[in-house]
């Protein structure tokens, strides 16, 4: 991906990074650095009091970690809320008080009817003009509404219904040690931990409805459906189903689309190809997690027929670490930065 130019912007930006040394915010330390985001200075929060958290890299420096503090944040343009949920929460109103833009990783905003929720190649006339807080998608939102978006747009689909498989990186670093220690453990014949997941993931399968029972989740399916549905503006059934896969990083999706009568898969294709986040498969590329890894952007391939000459299967896949809700909370910073209009302003 060809990193932005500095004359794009109006200036520099001070940023900060909240909790900034979970797998999220690696994600966008990696992202600020290969997008030459023009940063006039950078500061690193955390919340933990574990000493081993006070430590952190950007652009292969050291750099040390502080708590965060809202009366001494000083001249601050940017923040990427990067920790849990909980941890998010504490810091959603410091944006509207301290007059910066809080980029919210976390998943506190979910819910909120006032904070937008933005894909920047989807919605990009959502990020205010203002400080405040704006919502970056959840991992599975991320991708199914760069998925669903433009088929909606040049296809007037009435439904979808895909099952996602989610990978252990999707809960941190906690989960991808979990699933590794799981692995170990039947390996080794030891008792093998699972407080991450509620259960073994090694070699297993977990589906969506059991993990929202023991609250081992990040959103529900509920909640992934509501996201995609704003983003993309909604109009079409749409019915999502998770399934916790034993894989480290990478989401794949297979989805079912029904299009509007007439329309069919050269139709779909076509729809695909215009978008820029979207590379349509061809016979022999790699298509599974594995293979994807390392690579940003949707790779869609295996457009089958459904049910009917309007409906098909789509195989969809994507590596979260290094093109998903990282790179999306960097574009909206750097939209933040670029001269014009946006909404709310003038």
């Amino acid at each position: 991906m060809a990193a932005p130019e500095i004359a794009r912007f109006r200036r520099r930006a001070h940023v900060a990074l909240f909790d900034a040394t979970t797998l999220a915010a690696k994600g966008v330390k990696d992202q600020l650095v290969a997008r030459a985001f023009p940063i006039a200075s950078v500061r690193m929060f955390t919340s933990s009091t574990d000493p081993d958290f006070n430590l952190t890299e950007f652009a292969g420096e050291p750099v040390l970690l502080s708590p965060p503090d809202l009366d001494t944040l000083g001249n601050l343009d940017v923040a990427f809320l990067c920790g849990t949920r909980q941890e998010g929460e504490r810091y959603l109103d410091w944006a509207g008080r301290a007059g910066f833009v809080a980029i919210d990783l976390t998943g506190a905003s979910i819910g909120a009817g006032d904070v937008p929720l933005v894909n920047a190649s989807v919605n990009p006339e959502a990020i205010p003009a203002g400080p405040g807080v704006v919502g970056s998608p959840h991992a599975v939102a991320q991708m199914l509404s760069t998925l669903l978006a433009p088929v909606r747009r040049h296809c007037a689909f009435k439904e979808a219904v895909v099952v996602v498989l989610q990978p252990a990186s999707e809960r941190g670093e906690p989960g991808i040690d979990e699933l590794y220690q799981q692995s170990l453990s039947l390996m080794n014949f030891t008792e093998m931990p699972k407080e991450t997941f509620g259960r073994q993931l090694a070699f297993n399968l977990i589906p969506g409805h059991l993990a929202e029972e023991a609250r081992t989740v990040s959103a529900t399916r509920t909640d992934i459906e509501r996201e995609v549905r704003r983003i993309t503006g909604g109009g079409y059934a749409l019915a999502v189903q998770t399934i916790q896969a034993p894989v480290f990083h990478g989401h794949a999706a297979m989805a079912h689309v029904v299009l509007a009568g007439g329309k069919g898969r050269e139709d779909l294709l076509t729809a695909l190809k215009g978008m820029a986040d979207i590379s349509v498969g061809q016979r022999g590329d790699g298509a599974t997690p594995i293979e994807r890894a390392g690579k940003s952007g949707l790779l869609v391939t295996g457009v089958q027929p459904g049910l009917n000459e309007s409906s098909f299967w789509i195989w969809a896949v994507a590596d979260d670490l290094a093109g998903g809700t990282s790179v999306n909370a960097v574009r909206i910073a750097e939209k933040l930065l670029e001269p014009g209009p946006r909404k709310g302003g003038a």
